[in-house]
């Protein structure tokens, strides 16, 4: 589902940096900003959410070769999901970065959106809709019963418990994932209201 490469010039971070800024950028906490996160759907995230650490060989910038601190990062997430997680994505990749080298590094951030049915998961093209689909696997039972709803915006299925983020509209009380996600519904719901 997220997918990360972090680029830095050959030898200029130790082993054991590398190793806790992979761990930090392949952090469901870190990206979340410490935000609640249902326990099913935060494992199955952590299982699709992969870093890797290029130190390439060769490295020229400005016609010069790169030796002081510069990062690249591409973060590949599904096509749909792109605008949404891109401003998160980049504000937790540079503030992990600059945190661990301790300067201003120049830290570049691409965030690339897989196409739909360009993400192959256990052998087989999936989409967007599919992965949402795995991350609601837990929960599919709580829906059924009434203990869950789905969130309007994402799709994902939201426990109706003390954590949970609600918002009632005309007697419907509705669950989100994140408070992004209710925002996002309470301003399209008043854009709505204002048309009409």
């Amino acid at each position: 589902m997220i997918f990360v490469e972090l680029f830095v010039p050959r030898g200029s971070l130790d082993a054991d940096r590398l190793r806790r800024v992979a761990e930090r950028l392949g952090s469901l906490y870190e990206l979340a900003e410490g935000e609640h996160m249902q326990a099913g759907t935060a494992d199955v995230f952590r299982s699709l959410f992969q870093v890797v650490v290029h130190e390439p060989e060769v490295w020229v910038a400005g016609e010069r070769p790169v030796t002081t601190p510069r990062y690249v990062v591409r973060a590949h997430v599904p096509g749909p999901w792109r605008k949404d997680m891109s401003g998160p994505i980049i504000s937790y990749v540079t503030r992990v970065l600059r945190q661990e080298d301790g300067r201003e590094p120049v830290v570049h951030v691409h965030v690339l959106g897989v196409p739909e049915g360009g993400i192959g998961l256990d052998g087989r093209a999936t989409t967007s809709t599919g992965i949402v689909d795995l991350l609601n696997e837990p929960y599919k039972a709580e829906l059924a019963s009434g203990r869950a709803v789905r969130d309007p915006l994402c799709g994902m299925i939201v426990l109706l418990d003390d954590t949970a983020i609600t918002l009632e509209v005309d007697g419907t009380r509705h669950g989100f994932c994140c408070e992004e996600c209710r925002d996002a519904f309470a301003e399209r719901r008043r854009k709505e209201a204002a048309r009409a």
